[in-house]
């Protein structure tokens, strides 16, 4: 089997492709990703690529010339590449319209041309705006709120559309916050332990009780996995550890497994950074497990494992 991985530099796609090549011997990786970000290179140093079953191509996905035929020879594809950082987006979503949109629109077309088996477009819950109540199922509408978001229903909206229309074979997954090592300096969990190291309060938005759930990459990883081979197409699948933690929560318990104090927080106001904070997400993953697949994590050893890996690698965080 020959996969495309788009985004294979970013936190979820080089942790998936340590994932697939450590387990299965007969796959070929093609990964793609923008070459914008050396210290993205960083991330492939963690995978054994067990000789030549990992090519890398460099390139854009808004760029059409350099997607242009890279599906060609290509069974399965899976879409990571994306931008990801909702504040940046409020701040410019042009970027956001250009890969999540056009750059998805690119790589469809392609896909198309080259009667790809599979298509797996990689997604988020902040799709469906927030939900302060339950947890939301693969049919509940989609309500955006911030620019990121509605690129990437943009997104999931034509790979849908090429399933309909084309008979390309589109599986749609929608993951909840993910974390592990190798994230973005940007993100919470990498922020927060920078913070705590080098004593300063930890950044936390707004009241600290906007509620997140947490899935450990890798679990994630092993889900898309699943659904490669498991799932139907023409399908949405939740991908979710459906176990979650206010952003108070997550800074304490971060705090504590440094032996720092508790009340070494800082609250941000959020109005003017983040309009329209959205306050709660939360997936239901019953159909995810109807295919016989079930995310199984302790939530705080591998967040104390997550933080440890932070703490003993500090030069990533700088």
């Amino acid at each position: 089997m020959r996969i495309l991985v788009t985004g294979f530099t970013g936190f979820i796609g080089s942790h998936f492709c340590r994932y697939v090549l450590g387990r299965e011997q007969d796959v070929q990786v093609v990964g793609f990703s923008r070459n914008s970000d050396q210290a993205n290179r960083r991330r492939l140093s963690m995978c054994d690529f067990h000789g030549n079953r990992l090519r890398s191509v460099w390139g854009d996905l808004t760029d059409h010339g350099a997607v242009s035929g890279l599906c060609e020879g290509i069974d399965v594809v899976v879409h990571f590449a994306a931008k990801t950082f909702v504040d940046a987006s409020i701040k410019d979503g042009f970027p956001f319209i250009m890969s999540n949109v056009v750059g998805t629109f690119n790589l469809l077309e392609d896909a198309k041309r080259y009667g790809v088996k599979k298509y797996v477009q990689i997604s988020t819950d902040e799709v469906y705006g927030q939900c302060l109540e339950g947890a939301y199922d693969e049919r509940a509408t989609i309500n955006p709120r911030n620019v990121y978001a509605a690129t990437k229903a943009a997104g999931d909206a034509l790979a849908i559309s090429y399933f309909h229309t084309f008979g390309l074979p589109v599986i749609i997954t929608r993951t909840e916050n993910n974390f592990g090592s190798f994230q973005n300096r940007q993100k919470a969990i990498p922020t927060f332990v920078r913070a705590a190291m080098i004593g300063e309060p930890l950044p936390v938005y707004g009241d600290g009780g906007h509620v997140r759930c947490w899935l450990h990459v890798l679990q994630h990883c092993a889900a898309i996995w699943h659904l490669v081979t498991a799932g139907s197409i023409g399908e949405i699948y939740h991908v979710a550890g459906e176990q979650e933690l206010t952003n108070l929560d997550l800074a304490v318990r971060i705090l504590l497994h440094l032996g720092k104090p508790a009340d070494q927080i800082k609250f941000i106001p959020d109005r003017n950074i983040r309009p329209g904070h959205d306050r709660r997400y939360a997936l239901d993953c019953a159909k995810l497990r109807a295919t016989g697949f079930e995310v199984r994590q302790d939530l705080d050893a591998r967040l104390r494992e997550t933080v440890e890996w932070y703490r003993d690698n500090l030069d990533w965080l700088l």
